[in-house]
């Protein structure tokens, strides 16, 4: 009989959870994120390592996508198109964790 109501109420609790996902700020602190871990893994990974370079090209990308969440056209990006995007993010991030994980050791000494 209130099923209805059940499902505009978990209709109006994913909404304002997408809502929360796709806001630009969100976009902003994920990047943050991914750009200081991205700065530890560049100085924990060697310098000669290929893996440095891809750490440095996130670090710019994140540069480049604080700005975009800036600028007004990122509002008018279609909510599937945002939602690929922090996918997106959220696999440079894991992508980031790995690389720090496979980085060798800076000391043989166990501690």
């Amino acid at each position: 009989m209130f099923g209805w109501i059940n499902d505009l109420i978990s209709q109006a609790k994913y909404r304002m959870r997408l809502a929360k996902e796709i806001n630009p700020q969100s976009f902003r602190i994920m990047a943050k994120e991914i750009s200081e871990l991205a700065e530890a893994c560049s100085q924990v990974c060697q310098p000669e390592n290929d893996l440095l370079k891809r750490v440095e090209q996130i670090k710019i990308e994140m540069e480049q996508l604080t700005e975009l969440t800036k600028q007004p056209q990122f509002k008018k990006l279609s909510t599937e198109r945002k939602l690929e995007l922090r996918k997106s993010l959220r696999q440079s991030r894991e992508q980031i964790l790995e690389m720090m994980q496979m980085a060798p050791s800076p000391t043989k000494l166990l501690q």
